[in-house]
């Protein structure tokens, strides 16, 4: 019997390069050695030997934090990201209180910064966001498939790479910005288990305080505590520069924009539909408020779902937080209605072959003391990389591995393992692209909500567990939450810098 099962292949993630701008030092670390230097050389050409002592306290401190690092980023920018938060802090930006009483212009939504001019249009029941910040429109759909994981390898892998096709395409078509994949576990209700018992006491005419009545009720309210939902978002955000000529063939203007949405809406819809994908619904303006809502204030979510069909959802108006803070001297969490969250940039993935599902331990990842599940938000933004780009991409990135290796030669040390593996991850993916794979600039990130920061630090470290268990690493964001909780918290398509 021949071993080589097709349908065991894993699945490659590619591998990011560790050489950095040079010597893998990254910019903020390069600009830090170029002032110590160019602070030590001013001081010894105009103080003489003298200028070593006095300019000591200048070019030590920029030489020996270029080569620092903390919480897994490098000194330098983890000092400028500290700084602009003390900023922010200074001139009251990091706490966001609404007021409902207050005055606003017409179109605009309860959102802090820049967000706040984001229009959420709906077009036939399709919301339509539209960002005048970066020009692009934004549509959302709930996917749906049916049991992946408990389908058999052979299933998974074939799902899997028709998927993969389906991206790869999103690379060749122009115009197409970012394309978000989310999935969001929270509690939830087993109101329909509730209602088909009730209706079943009815028809059966069963005493509802006969014992097995009285403790079936009893399991009912004991399984409350462990319903959990899996939801699956993709959204596809779309540069209106880029389609300006189809927007002008359209009309221009507003109703363009709709209908260019509308027109993509269908497009995906056919495209995931021909992969096996179901779409189970675009989100409505009322959707994209819910989820929005219940991931700023977590109390207010059974309220949410046990909403019938003509009440479904949440008003735009109350899509933002009513209170939003980033702690002062708490750099890693930001507080919100009824929640604590905290937010991870993942960067590290599978260094070995890992099997299609891998990220199934972070979906179902559980609180290591009372075993409830971790209520989080993952989100995967892709930036399609045209070919070309890629390309020069590759080249640029060989020069610098090529002006590492003369540097190392030149100091008499030789190249390490992980130097050769970034070679030859640069090597394989150029040769993918010249064979027609698509080409996605990615980030991860994840979003842990819990009622208390106690709470919080139990789901921080059962998240972490599972991140280990899928081969991936993962780090807080310090500095940065409150700006990545409203990338993860809002499905409206935007990216993080």
């Amino acid at each position: 019997m021949s071993t080589n099962d097709q349908s065991a292949r894993p699945v490659r993630l590619p591998r990011r390069s560790r050489q950095g701008v040079v010597l893998g030092l990254d910019g903020w670390q390069v600009l830090c050695l170029i002032g110590a230097a160019a602070t030590l050389l001013t001081a010894v050409v105009r103080l003489g030997p003298v200028g070593l002592l006095v300019s000591a306290p200048i070019y030590l401190p920029l030489g020996l934090g270029a080569v620092v690092t903390i919480h897994g980023l490098s000194a330098p920018r983890l000092t400028g990201l500290w700084l602009s938060k003390q900023i922010r802090g200074a001139a009251g930006a990091t706490r966001h209180t609404y007021r409902p009483e207050r005055v606003r212009l017409e179109g605009t939504i309860n959102l802090p910064g820049v967000r706040a001019s984001v229009q959420i249009w709906d077009v036939d029941g399709l919301a339509s966001v539209y960002s005048p910040h970066e020009r692009t429109v934004s549509i959302t759909a709930e996917l749906e498939v049916q049991g992946f994981l408990m389908k058999d390898v052979p299933d998974r892998l074939d799902l899997a790479e028709q998927w993969a096709k389906v991206l790869a395409s999103f690379t060749q078509r122009n115009g197409i910005k970012r394309i978000t994949l989310q999935e969001r576990t929270t509690p939830t209700t087993i109101r329909a288990a509730r209602e088909h018992y009730e209706a079943t006491v009815g028809r059966l005419h069963i005493d509802p305080n006969s014992p097995a009545a009285v403790n079936y009720q009893r399991v009912l309210d004991d399984s409350e505590q462990f319903a959990v939902a899996h939801r699956n978002y993709l959204t596809l955000t779309l540069d209106l520069v880029a389609l300006g000529p189809q927007l002008k063939a359209l009309g221009g203007g507003k109703s363009a924009i709709q209908t260019l949405a509308a027109i993509e809406a269908g497009n995906v819809s056919d495209a995931l539909q021909a992969v096996k994908i179901t779409v189970r619904h675009w989100l409505s303006p009322r959707d994209i408020a819910a989820l929005a809502r219940t991931a700023f204030d977590p109390e207010f979510l059974p309220t949410v779902q046990n909403r019938d069909d003509a009440t479904a959802g949440v008003d735009l108006t109350a899509i933002g937080p009513m209170f939003l803070d980033e702690p002062k001297g708490r750099n890693g969490v930001v507080l919100t209605d009824s929640g604590v969250h905290t937010t991870l940039w993942i960067h590290e993935w599978p260094r070995s072959d890992a099997a299609v599902g891998f990220v199934s331990p972070i979906v179902f990842a559980r609180h290591p003391v009372s075993g409830e599940a971790v209520t989080h938000i993952l989100s995967i933004v892709l930036a399609p990389v045209p070919v070309s780009k890629a390309l020069k991409r590759i080249r640029d990135e060989k020069r610098v591995w090529r002006g590492n290796e003369r540097l190392r030669a030149k100091r008499g040390a030789d190249g390490s393992a992980a130097d050769e593996a970034d070679w030859l991850a640069l090597e394989k993916q150029e040769e993918e692209i010249v064979a027609g794979h698509g080409e996605f600039q990615y980030g991860g990130y994840l979003t842990i909500t819990a009622r208390d920061e106690e709470t919080l630090d139990e789901a921080v470290a059962g998240m972490r567990n599972s991140l280990s268990r899928a081969g991936m690493e993962a780090q807080i964001l310090y500095c940065q939450q409150a700006e990545a909780l409203l990338l993860n918290a809002l499905p409206l398509g935007m990216g993080l810098k």
